[in-house]
């Protein structure tokens, strides 16, 4: 495995157990049921995805393999103001705030995917940025169905 690929592994898993404690920290900074268990939600996916790229920095790239489908962009969070912090969020800050944070998390892989040479770190950002495209949409559907969804 290149040192780029292994650097580029580390910082994704730090950036997922990063990501899992703040969602689990905002679960104590609001008392909103529903943005409680979102985060929980959030804060379980996380994990999931530092475990992947803990297993792929361990048994490497080739044991990888995922579907490369083309996911869906609603671009609500490009259009909502708020969801600044998660201190006293309700649902819809929550919401908000999350969706936000996987638009930058889709920024950040596709900036780094932009410099690295190796062609393996490059497939593993890719892969990140669909990882994180894909909680983008599922918020963002979440997002539609509750706030804007039909009577």
């Amino acid at each position: 495995m290149s040192d780029e690929l292994t650097e580029l592994l580390d910082t994704a898993i730090s950036k997922e157990i990063a990501s899992r404690a703040f969602y689990i920290a905002g679960q104590r900074k609001t008392q909103d049921p529903g943005a409680k268990v979102l985060m929980k939600e959030l804060a379980e996916e996380e994990l999931r995805h530092s475990q992947l790229l803990k297993d792929i920095k361990e048994k490497g790239v080739a044991q990888a393999a995922w579907q490369r489908n083309e996911v869906l962009n609603l671009r609500i969070s490009e259009y909502l103001t708020g969801g600044e912090t998660l201190e006293g969020a309700g649902l819809q800050d929550t919401l908000i705030f999350a969706m936000k944070r996987e638009q930058q998390s889709v920024e950040f892989y596709s900036r780094l995917m932009s410099v690295m040479r190796d062609k393996a770190a490059k497939q593993i950002c890719e892969r990140l940025i669909h990882e994180e495209l894909q909680h983008k949409l599922r918020l963002e559907i979440f997002y539609d169905d509750l706030f804007y969804g039909e009577d």
